[in-house]
């Protein structure tokens, strides 16, 4: 009998601290966050009913953002000849004077019998069966044609000049010209790209979404709102969102030097968190979002703890304003179709509040391990 009296003593005395916490504390014991929108104004942030007056008149759909003008013609697209590019040259019959053919046809060959001079060991050296290399002065040597200025022309210049050139050996000279290695010119791809990488610059306009193919393709974690173009001491904001949407003013020729940098869409992201199947932080896309998105990437509201009616965006102030917060009861049908309408910003946080049962639950486990000891001691 006496043990009896000392387990109901236990609690009773059990039952009077959780009591007295609940009524000095309320909630406060409970563990995990609580958002209390009573506290609004001594917070410092607006609390908002998300109702017909916040939302689009329809569901948020995808925006287009693309244009019509490219940035820069290709027709006027003209690659300029640097140091170390290899070029082949053709006299048309001439296979002599031509660098596709082997060096033992050449006039300058080691059966010779015109004097060796470093003139002709430089032109040995320049002249292969690959082609004539560009030297870093920017000329190259030519048989008959001798030193050729390259480097900052275009291919019909060099043409043109090796023509003058070989018309006082050559009767009528016939000449083709054309880059056949391009190792002057590089662009960079850097950041959150498959494969970041130098690009060599050619006779085809490289543009920013060549540059990104030939990276094979954005990582899932590239930012798809905006990327920065450095171009010497010029940056250029690139809007990635229209250039992925079929803007393609935003593809910007590359030239040498040029760096690409793909940011992480780390700073643009949208956080979904409290309440949901699986929090989780996505992408946000700048072409559209809904609130109905976000909660469907988290697999939606749990049905077993969370507060249908405490659905809240949290966004940030802007400038000097205040942060606001957003409120939804997502309890009926209702707030499902304005949930459809509201559109959420980069960096919002969307957070499902706990259902008040679910608190009381947290509270009763924590205290459990309280009233077992009692018990224990009362024995």
């Amino acid at each position: 009998m006496n043990k009896i009296k000392k387990n109901i003593r236990a609690t009773i005395v059990a039952a009077t601290i959780l009591g007295s916490s609940l009524v000095l504390t309320g909630c406060v014991i409970a563990p995990g966050a609580y958002l209390d929108p009573s506290s609004s104004a001594e917070a410092g942030y607006n609390l908002v009913d998300i109702n017909e007056n916040v939302v689009n008149p329809g569901p948020v759909t995808r925006r287009d953002l693309s244009g019509d003008d490219i940035a820069e013609k290709d027709e006027f697209y003209q690659y300029l000849i640097g140091a170390h590019d290899v070029l082949n040259v053709r006299v048309w019959n001439n296979p002599d004077l031509t660098t596709s053919q082997n060096m033992a046809s050449s006039p300058f060959n080691a059966g010779s019998t015109v004097k060796e001079s470093s003139e002709l060991v430089r032109e040995r050296q320049q002249v292969t069966p690959e082609g004539v290399e560009v030297q870093s002065d920017g000329k190259f040597f030519f048989p008959f044609a001798g030193d050729v200025v390259a480097e900052g022309k275009t291919v019909n210049e060099v043409r043109r000049e090796l023509t003058k050139k070989l018309s006082k050996y050559v009767r009528d000279p016939q000449v083709s010209v054309r880059v056949q290695e391009f190792n002057s010119q590089k662009a960079q791809i850097i950041g959150e790209v498959t494969f970041p990488r130098p690009i060599p610059i050619t006779s085809k306009p490289l543009r920013i979404l060549d540059a990104i193919a030939l990276a094979e393709g954005l990582k899932d974690s590239a930012d798809k709102v905006e990327a920065v173009l450095i171009q010497g001491e010029k940056r250029i904001t690139v809007n990635m969102a229209g250039l992925l949407d079929g803007d393609m003013s935003e593809n910007y020729l590359l030239r040498d030097g040029d760096v690409l940098n793909i940011d992480s869409n780390r700073y643009r992201q949208i956080v979904i968190m409290g309440e949901v199947n699986k929090p989780v932080a996505m992408p946000y896309d700048q072409r559209g979002m809904s609130l109905n998105d976000a909660l469907v990437t988290a697999s939606g509201i749990s049905q077993l703890y969370s507060n249908a009616k405490g659905v809240y965006v949290l966004r940030n102030k802007t400038g000097s304003g205040k942060p606001t917060i957003y409120r939804l009861n997502m309890k009926n049908a209702t707030g499902l179709l304005l949930a459809d309408r509201f559109p959420l910003n980069a960096r919002d946080v969307v957070y499902v509040d706990t259902a008040g049962v679910s608190r009381w639950n947290r509270v009763i486990n924590q205290l459990l391990p309280t009233t077992n000891a009692i018990n224990d001691f009362s024995e």
